[in-house]
C-alpha cells in the first residue's frame, strides 16, 4: 500500500493498493483510516462484517466501484478513504445476492452523523457514474485525486 495524498483539513486520504481479495482491500483501507486517526480499531472488523451482509460493489462501466462503510459508532472524525487498485478485485454487487463485479476504485466512508450522509452520497454517486472522473482517479495522480476529492468533500 502506498499513500497518494492526505488532506487533514478536508478529511480525506487516498491510497494505491495491491491486494488479492476484497477483505485485504478493506483491511488496508480501514487500517489507513485508523492510522490517520479517523476511526477506532473496531472499524476494521465492522466494515468487513458489514460488507459480508450488505455488499457495496457497483457495476458502473469499464471502471467499477465499491462504497464500503460501517456504523458511526466506530468513527472519531468523518472521512473518506479513496482506494485505487492496481488490479481489480472481486466484490459482491450491492442488492444482487451472489452477483460479482471486478472493482478498481473504492470510496471507504467514515461517517459520524447520518444527516451528513445524504449530500455526500449524492455527490459520490454522481462521481461513480462518471467514467472520465473514475479514469482520472485510477491514474493515481496525486494532484488530480486531490482536486476530485476536494470537490467531493466541499
Amino acid at each position: 500500500m502506498e499513500k497518494i495524498v492526505s488532506n487533514v483539513e478536508k478529511h480525506y486520504v487516498a491510497v494505491k493498493l495491491s491486494a488479492t481479495n476484497h477483505e485485504n482491500v478493506l483491511d488496508e483501507m480501514a487500517g489507513t483510516l485508523f492510522c490517520e486517526g479517523y476511526v477506532t480499531d473496531g472499524f476494521r472488523d465492522a466494515i468487513i462484517e458489514r460488507e459480508k451482509n450488505f455488499p457495496t460493489g457497483l457495476p458502473t462501466g469499464d471502471i467499477n466501484v465499491a462504497i464500503p462503510h460501517a456504523s458511526p459508532e466506530f468513527v472519531k472524525e468523518p472521512a473518506i478513504c479513496l482506494g485505487v487498485l492496481d488490479q481489480p478485485v472481486e466484490f459482491e454487487v450491492m442488492g444482487m445476492e451472489g452477483e460479482k463485479v471486478q472493482v478498481s476504485v473504492l470510496f471507504m466512508l467514515a461517517i459520524k452523523k447520518k444527516e451528513e450522509q445524504l449530500g455526500l452520497l449524492q455527490k459520490l454517486i454522481a462521481t461513480c457514474q462518471n467514467q472520465e472522473i473514475l479514469s482520472v482517479l485510477k491514474t493515481g495522480d496525486a494532484e488530480k485525486i486531490d482536486e476530485v476529492l476536494g470537490d467531493l468533500i466541499s
